[in-house]
């Protein structure tokens, strides 16, 4: 597994630039609802987040109600985010290395929820499990990505709306290449019949 952070982003770009208006309504309608809804929103509108870029890469398109389909998993994203946040914080109180660490160790939890429909831990283990055959690799690819998106924030915050859906478009091609997404494609119509 070659982690290729630049080539990640580069693809994300690609993806964003499919769909810029969707991408950036789905990212300004998830920043407002985290705003109110504080941390119980904030992993499905994540989740979402993903659904959407998942969605566009598997079948070419993508619509707002993505977002709101994170909501279908509420309990194991919620407990994906929570979970992360209580690790991050831990190790950002140890040093600054050690978060980038959690940070690289929990970048696909999302995905495996949404792809897999595994439970919060399996998908966290999973993530963990797959990041740890190159972690210095992920490593790079989380600090690539924060420079990327402190970038966003520099531009007065509005490059947020550009850097946060290119960053989750990078992070779910980066999971497309190394598991590969579950695509289930819908069952063929059959006769009705009647009894």
């Amino acid at each position: 597994m070659a982690v290729t952070p630049g080539r990640w982003i580069g693809m994300g770009w690609q993806i964003f630039k499919q769909d810029v208006g969707n991408f950036i309504l789905i990212t300004l309608v998830a920043l407002a609802l985290s705003a109110v809804g504080s941390f119980v929103v904030a992993g499905p509108l994540m989740a979402g987040m993903f659904v959407a870029a998942r969605r566009r890469i598997l079948e070419d398109r993508s619509d707002l109600m993505d977002l709101f389909a994170g909501f279908n998993l509420f309990v194991d994203a919620l407990l994906v985010f929570l979970i992360t946040a209580i690790f991050e914080v831990t190790a950002l109180a140890l040093c600054v290395f050690p978060i980038l660490i959690v940070a690289a160790l929990y970048l696909f939890p999302y995905l495996f929820l949404i792809d897999r429909r595994l439970s919060f831990w399996d998908a966290m283990e999973s993530s963990r499990r797959l990041v740890m055959q190159d972690l210095l690799g992920h490593v790079w690819f989380v600090v690539v990505l924060a420079f990327f998106n402190l970038l966003g924030l520099l531009l007065f915050g509005v490059g947020l709306l550009v850097t946060i859906p290119v960053s989750i478009a990078a992070i779910a091609v980066a999971y497309q290449e190394n598991v590969g997404f579950h695509h289930r494609v819908p069952e063929a119509a059959r006769p009705i019949v009647i009894p």
